[in-house]
């Protein structure tokens, strides 16, 4: 027995699909249908038309979370390196300081500035 021939279809006509659909999807098409007063058919077509670039989207997405992960550290580091440079000129204060009291002062400073580099690499990491 040969098997049974394949409908023709005319030029245009779609394939037939059939679809379940979560209750607040099909609730959602349904209202569209009422509103517009268009078949369910073409409501659905519109629907998925209106997304071809879903996939591409989402990786988009992805890449501005990765980008935006960048910048925060780029950011931390830039930030750290400021805070890097007046350091340097307070070592640098210390180790030209001549009398104790000299050195006591800008060791003060220095104690200052650290202790912001250290509340501000706290902070970064959180």
């Amino acid at each position: 027995m040969a098997p049974p021939r394949k409908k023709h279809r005319a030029p245009g006509e779609g394939h037939p699909v059939h679809l379940r659909l979560p209750q607040d999807v099909f609730q959602r098409i349904e209202a569209k249908t009422k509103k517009t007063g268009w078949p369910f058919n073409r409501v659905i077509i519109n629907e998925l038309a209106g997304f071809p670039d879903l996939d591409q989207l989402a990786k988009l997405g992805e890449r501005i979370r990765d980008m935006e992960n960048i910048l925060a550290k780029y950011g931390s580091r830039v930030t750290l390196a400021d805070l890097g440079e007046p350091i340097l000129r307070a070592v640098d204060e210390v180790l030209a300081a001549k009398t104790d009291g000299e050195l006591q002062a800008r060791l003060d400073k220095l104690r200052v500035l650290r202790r912001e580099m250290v509340k501000f690499e706290q902070t970064a990491k959180q």
